[in-house]
C-alpha cells in the first residue's frame, strides 16, 4: 500500500460519497486509475464495507451506553453472541481482557427502553455480572483508517 492508497483511504473514510472525479485533483490520478485502486482495496479486504453513519438523536436512539459483562460460564458465550448478532440496538461487541469478558455498545430510545434492554440482556444470556456506563457526550468519533496509515507529511500525492 503506497501513499496514494493511504490518501484514498483517508478521503473515503471522511466522505464515502466522494466521486472519482472529485478525487482527481487531490490525488493526481485519472478516474480509471482511482477506480482501479479503490476496487483493489475492496478486493484485498482493506476496505471491508461502506456504510451510512447516522445521528443517534435524529433516529430516535439518543441513549448510548457501554456495558461490561462477565459470563458465568464460557459456554454461555455462544448465547451472548447470538443475542448481540440479532439485536440491532447492540452496536458493537468486543471480547476484552481483565475483570470483564465483553464490552457492548448499546443504544436505546430512552432510559426505560434501556432498562428493558439490560434486563433482557441479563435474562438467560449467561451473564453473572455487568457494569453499565451511560454516555453523556461524544467528544470524538473518527471512522478513519488506523493511525499508522497516516499519509507522510510533506510528501505530495
Amino acid at each position: 500500500m503506497d501513499q496514494i492508497d493511504k490518501k484514498l483511504l483517508h478521503l473515503l473514510a471522511e466522505n464515502a460519497d466522494i466521486t472519482a472525479t472529485e478525487l482527481v485533483p487531490i490525488v493526481n490520478l485519472s478516474i480509471p486509475a482511482i477506480n482501479k485502486r479503490i476496487a483493489r482495496l475492496k478486493e484485498t479486504g482493506v476496505i471491508t464495507r461502506v456504510a451510512a453513519l447516522t445521528d443517534a438523536k435524529k433516529v430516535g436512539k439518543p441513549v448510548v451506553v457501554f456495558v461490561l459483562v462477565v459470563l458465568g460460564q464460557f459456554s454461555s458465550a455462544s448465547q451472548l453472541m447470538e443475542y448481540v448478532q440479532q439485536d440491532a440496538d447492540v452496536l458493537e461487541c468486543f471480547a476484552v481482557t481483565g475483570e470483564y469478558d465483553y464490552l457492548l455498545k448499546i443504544c436505546a430510545s430512552d432510559i426505560d427502553a434501556l432498562e428493558q434492554k439490560l434486563l433482557e440482556l441479563k435474562r438467560n444470556k449467561g451473564i453473572s455480572k455487568s457494569y453499565t456506563l451511560i454516555t453523556l457526550m461524544q467528544n470524538k468519533f473518527s471512522p478513519v483508517p488506523l493511525p499508522d496509515l497516516e499519509v507522510n507529511k510533506g510528501e505530495s500525492v
